[in-house]
């Protein structure tokens, strides 16, 4: 399991670390049996489940506060 993460802020300039959680895919057969595909990203942060709105926006779940993307 492969992670990264990023900082967004809310309308309080809050700040929050999200971390992108990617899971993998055993997708192999005899020829080729390491092969694999990346499944979709999940996103969290300390609070727990965080939805993603688009690509700038995303909504931690247990509050509902929106957050932007930080692009520092």
């Amino acid at each position: 399991m492969s992670r990264d993460s990023f900082i967004a802020v809310d309308d309080a300039g809050n700040r929050y670390l999200i971390h992108i959680r990617r899971s993998y895919i055993n997708d192999g057969d005899l020829s080729d049996p390491h092969k694999r595909i990346e499944g979709l990203p999940s996103f969290h942060t300390n609070g727990g489940s965080v939805n993603k709105i688009d690509d700038e926006t995303y909504e931690i779940v247990a509050t509902g506060t929106r957050v932007k993307v930080v692009h520092e």
